[in-house]
């Protein structure tokens, strides 16, 4: 169950809240489950817990990052926040997000130079992200070189990164955008007063609540194009198309307002039914 973010609470449950706990934890296990496939099996408790240490302090270092650089706008826009309410002083939650930062990186360090690569990349993506970029009509830059990262940094992880992987990148892209659409889209109204720029905010509310779905489903559709390419079949390959078209098939019925953790729990599966169907050769 996604955090909610608007019930009290004292400092060290509005620090981990200013985390997006929901999110971070759920980028994690992708982490996990993609090193796992990598390696053609699970990977062992120090391993596993390398792999935690390195992304998860990340993706929290960005979620705290994100609203401390926000506190001016949410000080008129999300009175219930911590830095707004004072339950969290601003140099404490920045020096907080700036360690969980470093812990994350020196996690990755312990793996190999690759995986520290990529795990600094998704660091450097998220931050250019809350410091300007999502101001701007490239928010959705950051959100695609994110995810676009990921798989790599699961594969550099067991010292091997496949040609095939490329094929990622163009349907990252498509996936980014839409998840960006749909996180956004309870925010526009806000954003826009605001003064930013951002594509949700320029494409309007309207517009952004069916382009998340939209985009998600168009890479699930190009993913299913190419699947005889690539020698994609069976079982595995065929749930995560259902997840994907039942995620996008929910958000879009019931029109919501909120339709980002449904199409990110959707996508994530997605994503490791699809590489797990890639042959190993």
């Amino acid at each position: 169950m996604w955090w909610d973010e608007r019930k009290p609470g004292g400092r060290i449950r509005s620090l981990v809240f200013m985390g997006h706990p929901g999110p971070s934890l759920l980028v994690t296990v992708v982490l996990v489950a993609i090193a796992a496939l990598a390696e053609r099996r699970m990977p062992d408790a120090t391993r596993i817990l390398q792999l935690i240490g390195a992304m998860l302090p990340v993706q929290l270092c960005i979620g705290v990052i994100n609203d401390v650089v926000d506190l001016p706008a949410d000080l008129v826009a999300k009175p219930h926040k911590p830095l707004v309410r004072g339950v969290v002083d601003r140099s404490t939650a920045a020096w907080v997000g700036a360690m969980l930062g470093v812990v994350g990186l020196a996690s990755a360090a312990t793996i190999n130079p690759a995986t520290l690569g990529f795990d600094a990349l998704a660091l450097g993506a998220g931050l250019a992200y809350d410091l300007g970029l999502r101001r701007t009509p490239l928010s959705w830059v950051p959100w695609w070189a994110g995810m676009a990262v990921l798989p790599l940094e699961g594969y550099a992880s067991v010292g091997s990164i496949p040609s095939r992987l490329l094929v990622l990148i163009p349907l990252s892209a498509l996936i980014a955008i839409g998840l960006h659409f749909a996180n956004a889209l309870p925010d526009i109204d806000g954003d826009r007063r605001a003064g930013r720029r951002s594509l949700p905010v320029i494409a309007g509310t309207r517009f952004s609540q069916w382009a998340g779905p939209a985009s998600v489903a168009a890479a699930g559709v190009i993913a299913v194009l190419f699947a005889g390419a690539l020698g994609q079949a069976g079982v595995v390959f065929s749930a995560g198309v259902v997840v994907l078209a039942v995620g996008v098939l929910a958000v879009t019925v019931v029109r919501s307002a909120r339709p980002f953790p449904i199409l990110a729990v959707a996508t994530a599966v997605f994503a490791v039914t699809w590489l797990a169907s890639l042959p190993h050769a």
